[in-house]
């Protein structure tokens, strides 16, 4: 029983961290894009999507972290 709840924390631990990782990764996209957008439809397009995704992750990485309280 005790090794079920060890690995699905262990589980939980490794999502966070890939979550996290995914985060900075499109936030550093992101600010690159704000530095270098010319407001090019694709690049606005582009800058949409990834914020979105940031916000998505963002949700995800809470709703473990809620489980884990």
């Amino acid at each position: 029983m005790n090794h079920k709840i060890l690995s699905k924390v262990q589980e939980q631990q490794e999502e966070k961290i890939d979550l996290i990782k995914s985060i900075k990764d499109l936030e550093m996209e992101l600010e690159f894009m704000y530095s270098v957008s010319t407001a090019k439809p694709d690049e606005i397009k582009y800058i949409s999507s990834a914020e979105k995704q940031i916000d998505e992750l963002y949700e995800k990485l809470d709703k473990i972290s809620d489980e884990n309280n």
